[in-house]
């Protein structure tokens, strides 16, 4: 999954990744790539193939960058999807269909996207069997889908969503996005994004959820990382450069 990886320079975001998404001219996926992605690919190969068939994977924290760097590879810029999908959808437009969390942040967020001018044509919480969300989608035919199921479900949904479509959807993984907007979680004050720390501010606030992903997580993925670098050299892949328009 890391080879693909779409690394995106510093600074070129807005000037190619945003117009490339914006003008999408067939169902497409796009995802993000942290830590505990990672090791859920390392685990389990149905996982892998489903991040590995995401159109758009983006680096997000620290973690991945980290790989990179064990790779040769020059991270790009760090695209979380906190901060990075509120603009996608600004500059997608059109209509949504928002597939994720649950009541009530996700009729919080839902209208908080509205607030925003977000066209919602259905919403609906993230607990259903992967074909309810095919159906439905199908049924709105939507500019976008947000699904905000967490990994590595989503990917799964996106996957049979990009399969049944036949319009340019733009399919986001979004994992804990709507709980983001509607505020359910508290972000970190800027040093702690600023510094890469952010997982340190969200560990305190919820060490019962999170302890596995972070102190047990982070340090598994670093020891994983010779054997990531071997398969990486043997087979001579390398990420994905930033889309051409």
């Amino acid at each position: 999954m890391l080879s693909n990886l779409t690394i995106v320079p510093e600074g070129e975001v807005d000037a190619r990744l945003l117009p490339a998404l914006a003008a999408i001219d067939k169902p497409t996926t796009l995802g993000f790539l942290n830590a505990h992605g990672v090791n859920l690919c390392w685990d389990r190969s149905s996982v892998a193939r489903n991040f590995t068939d995401l159109d758009y994977l983006l680096r997000d924290g620290i973690g991945v960058d980290l790989c990179c760097r064990r790779l040769g590879w020059k991270g790009g810029e760090n695209l979380n999807g906190t901060d990075f999908i509120p603009r996608l959808l600004q500059h997608r437009g059109g209509s949504i269909s928002v597939l994720g969390t649950q009541s009530p942040w996700l009729e919080v967020a839902a209208q908080r996207l509205r607030d925003r001018g977000a066209k919602i044509v259905s919403a609906h919480h993230g607990f259903e069997r992967p074909e309810f969300y095919v159906n439905q989608v199908l049924a709105d035919r939507p500019d976008v889908v947000l699904l905000a199921m967490g990994m590595p479900k989503q990917e799964e949904v996106a996957a049979l969503i990009k399969e049944a479509a036949d319009w340019p959807v733009l399919i986001i993984c979004g994992g804990a996005i709507l709980d983001w907007i509607s505020e359910r979680f508290e972000r970190a004050p800027e040093f702690y994004r600023r510094n890469n720390l952010e997982w340190v501010y969200r560990l305190r606030k919820e060490p019962a959820r999170l302890f596995r992903r972070y102190v047990i997580g982070n340090p598994l993925m670093i020891l994983r990382l010779p054997a990531m670098a071997r398969a990486v050299n043997r087979d001579g892949l390398q990420p994905k450069g930033p889309p051409t328009l």
